[in-house]
């Protein structure tokens, strides 16, 4: 091969760039993978929250990934807002179809200012038609228990297990106190449980974890193995929000732009 492994992100597009398909493809680029994008859909957001958003259709949105994978060697997938049922049952239905590519799938459902971008319905679909098709599912802990139907921490892992996901990383950001370390949770595939600490930072951030999952996703389509990729890509996200920066008037964003460990 004489170009870097190559990574897809299905996401929806922020113009401020702090989230979606751009915090995705900057994450890729400055990881050493070529970024191809499906756009889900167009959001109205700034730093401080969504505005708006239209939806693309699921024919709009198969014609863009359909054409990607036939005409591209991707290796990995990152998967982030997908806005309605009927994407959602589409790129299930796609993936089906690809089972050899690694897919990380970041159930967005609510974005860093409290705007919503998934309805119920969405996250119904995606815990009973996604959720088996992904190798790694990265929720937060609100979106964790959405998807799981419990409030009960301790049972979010085996519940998405159940439910089909084969590993299935929390982050802890929205879990402790200002002064508590982040725990986040990786469940395997293979029944067992890894806890990471990482610092907590004190700013509000948008767009960490879309940079969290196409991290993994880019780590997986340089050939690492699972868990090293969530090792990799914890360090990076670290690195990225530790350097974080507020270019407008509300949330930070981390700084994906650093060199990884510099």
């Amino acid at each position: 091969m004489n170009h870097p492994p190559i990574a897809v992100t299905i996401a929806g597009s922020d113009p401020g760039g702090g989230a979606g398909l751009q915090a995705d493809l900057t994450t890729f680029t400055r990881l050493g993978v070529h970024g191809g994008t499906a756009v889900t859909a167009i959001t109205v957001q700034d730093t401080r929250n969504v505005l708006d958003f239209s939806v693309l259709s699921a024919e709009q949105l198969r014609a863009q990934i359909e054409v990607t994978l036939a005409d591209l060697a991707v290796a990995a997938i990152k998967i982030g807002m997908l806005g309605s049922v009927e994407n959602v049952k589409m790129v299930a239905a796609l993936l089906a179809e690809h089972p050899h590519i690694p897919v990380v799938l970041d159930p967005v459902m609510v974005a860093g200012g409290g705007g919503a971008l998934a309805t119920e319905a969405v996250v119904d679909a995606t815990r009973e038609a996604l959720l088996p098709r992904a190798t790694l599912i990265t929720p937060n802990g609100p979106e964790a228990a959405r998807l799981a139907r419990t409030d009960d921490a301790t049972q979010w892992g085996q519940r998405l297990r159940e439910r089909g996901a084969r590993n299935v990383l929390v982050t802890g950001g929205h879990e402790g106190g200002d002064q508590d370390p982040i725990i986040n949770r990786l469940y395997r595939e293979d029944g067992h449980m890894r806890a990471f600490e990482l610092p907590r930072h004190p700013a509000g951030f948008h767009g960490s974890g879309c940079t969290l999952a196409a991290a993994i996703a880019a780590f997986l389509a340089r050939g690492r193995d699972l868990e090293p990729a969530v090792i990799e890509a914890q360090a990076f996200m670290n690195d990225a929000v530790a350097r974080g920066y507020a270019p407008g008037h509300g949330q930070h964003v981390p700084n994906r732009l650093c060199p990884h460990g510099d």
